[in-house]
């Protein structure tokens, strides 16, 4: 009998397309709250990913807290083949690899909107993450 259902509601194209939309949207708002946002509200303004530290003060006040962190942002790797100069086979060529990662700092604000925590993670001056965190007491 429970099988049966299932066929109807196939066959039903209005009932298909709510279980369809009920499952997306459900599928949407799990990874929204696992993930990182790409905006908030604060103080009835909106801050968004991009929006320079200024912007992100004007809008929010200042925040409950900063903190500064150290981040590797880049690693390149280079890779030179130096030929010995003599007519050799090729394993006696010489390989030099160059690694080079380029650091930058990192500035966390912290901020209580609406009884949640929301940390601000600027870099190079504009706001590049806003994560979740726990309730605030």
């Amino acid at each position: 009998m429970h099988q049966m259902n299932i066929i109807a509601v196939l066959r039903d194209k209005k009932r298909l397309a709510v279980v369809f939309v009920f499952l997306v949207g459900g599928c949407l708002l799990a990874s929204a709250a696992a993930g990182d946002l790409m905006s908030t509200i604060c103080k009835n303004e909106v801050v968004s990913v991009g929006d320079r530290k200024g912007v992100v003060l004007t809008k929010c006040g200042p925040p409950l807290s900063k903190s500064q962190d150290a981040v590797s942002t880049r690693t390149s790797q280079t890779t030179r083949m130096k030929k010995s100069g003599k007519k050799q086979a090729d394993n006696n060529k010489t390989v030099t690899t160059r690694t080079k990662t380029i650091k930058g700092r990192a500035e966390t604000w912290t901020y209580n909107i609406d009884g949640s925590y929301r940390f601000f993670i600027f870099k190079e001056g504009r706001l590049a993450t806003i994560e979740t965190g726990g309730l605030a007491h």
